[in-house]
């Protein structure tokens, strides 16, 4: 369990990678960065509870992160602000930035201000969803400023967890073979 990490009290978004080794963790606060944490120590016994983070990355300190996807090595964040970003997180202890696109075209801290008020003095603008394709690699992202957007990362064509020695699990479900270990479906089937 992960309890008791400075700065966290409540968490938005947790994803594993797909090795269960580490996990992106998303608080949702301005100013908060994205924490990654060493799962292993509590997955092998070793501590009782993991305490703090052993990377954290964010795209700019004013902001926030509202949603990400993990493809490792990459983190496809939507950042409200600061638009798609995108980090690797090869060496956890030190996640860099690979990519980015900002989306928003807005005014920093004219965010939503309620209702019925649409503008006010918040960071709450701009990209809120992110989405990731396994088959080849698009990226989308649905932004409260612009719309909806769709990109490609250069040398980015896909991605398959076997690629990267990893277990080929994803949040972006194959639905015509289903989960890796899954019983293989009748011929016909649909399973929807």
């Amino acid at each position: 369990q992960i309890v008791g990490a400075s700065g966290i009290q409540s968490a938005h978004t947790f994803t594993p990678t797909p090795d269960q080794k580490f996990a992106v963790v998303e608080t949702e606060y301005q100013y908060a960065p994205l924490r990654i944490f060493d799962l292993r120590p509590g997955l092998e016994g070793k501590v009782n509870a993991i305490t703090e983070p052993v990377g954290a990355w964010q795209a700019d300190w004013r902001a926030l992160a509202h949603n990400h996807e993990v493809k490792w090595p990459y983190v496809f964040v939507s950042t409200y602000e600061d638009g798609l970003q995108i980090f690797n997180m090869a060496d956890p202890t030190a996640p860099h930035t690979v990519g980015w696109y900002f989306t928003c075209h807005c005014t920093h801290m004219k965010g939503f201000g309620g209702v019925p008020q649409f503008y006010g003095n918040s960071v709450f603008q701009g990209a809120f969803g992110v989405k990731v394709r396994d088959h080849d690699g698009l990226i989308v992202i649905s932004d409260t400023f612009t719309g909806f957007w769709a990109f490609k990362l250069e040398g980015f064509d896909g991605w398959n967890g076997h690629d990267w020695s990893m277990p080929n699990i994803s949040s972006a479900q194959n639905w015509d073979s289903g989960p890796e270990g899954a019983p293989k479906r009748a011929a016909g089937a649909t399973g929807r």
